[in-house]
């Protein structure tokens, strides 16, 4: 276990390698507050120091975390125009996170399909073409 947590790594910098490397490297700080690694830890893609990321996790802005769930995702959000991937439909891409959350798919692209049930997200077609979308166990 030990020898997968090495190759995986943190996401987060190691402060004890400040001012070893050159370039970028050498000296890394927080791209919203100015903190630099030495007096917090940042999150090595998207330069963010982990008090940054607590007070955006809670707001939820849509620019640098995301507006369904609070994940900081700066590069997804920005693409998903303010959500993150796990809060967008796999087949049509439209934000949708309470739903998407439950199911991986939105209520429209769910209903087209018409294999998975509205309420559980168990996959039985006949019972919810049947039942117009709700497998038998949520149609009572």
């Amino acid at each position: 276990m030990v020898a997968e947590q090495k190759r995986k790594g943190s996401k987060w910098l190691d402060p004890n390698k400040e001012g070893q490397g050159k370039g970028r490297r050498a000296e890394r700080y927080c791209r919203r507050c100015g903190q630099t690694v030495q007096e917090v830890r940042i999150l090595k893609h998207s330069n963010l120091c982990e008090d940054c990321v607590r007070e955006l996790e809670q707001k939820k802005d849509g620019v640098y975390s995301c507006q369904g769930c609070g994940k900081v995702t700066p590069q997804q959000v920005e693409e998903n125009d303010g959500y993150c991937k796990d809060c967008c439909c796999r087949a049509c891409g439209k934000p949708d996170p309470d739903f998407v959350q439950q199911h991986n798919f939105c209520k429209e692209c769910l209903l087209m399909m018409e294999t998975n049930c509205l309420k559980c997200g168990k996959e039985a077609e006949a019972q919810v073409r049947r039942n117009d979308g709700y497998c038998d166990q949520c149609a009572e």
